[in-house]
């Protein structure tokens, strides 16, 4: 997936993937999911702004289908709520 921005989000909070010194090469999805787990509210709400609604749900459903996902039970049935409600 194109970087869409995101790569600004971690470089303002490293401490969001906190076991990698390289972080220039970070996928989208790899940032919006630590940006779902261990993010802020204002992050989570600037990371769908900077992809769009449409592109965050669907890189949130992807995440959530794959078999390596990462994103923590709680923090996927809350975005579930939110994103299926922002539909």
């Amino acid at each position: 997936m194109q970087q869409l921005g995101l790569q600004r989000i971690i470089q303002e909070d490293p401490s969001l993937i906190w076991y990698s010194h390289n972080i220039s090469n970070l996928s989208d999805a790899s940032i919006f999911e630590h940006v779902l787990n261990y993010g802020t509210w204002d992050q989570v709400q600037q990371s769908i702004k900077l992809l769009g609604l449409e592109n965050a749900i669907n890189l949130y459903k992807n995440l959530t289908n794959s078999s390596r996902s990462n994103i923590k039970p709680r923090v996927k049935h809350y975005f579930n709520l939110y994103f299926n409600h922002a539909q």
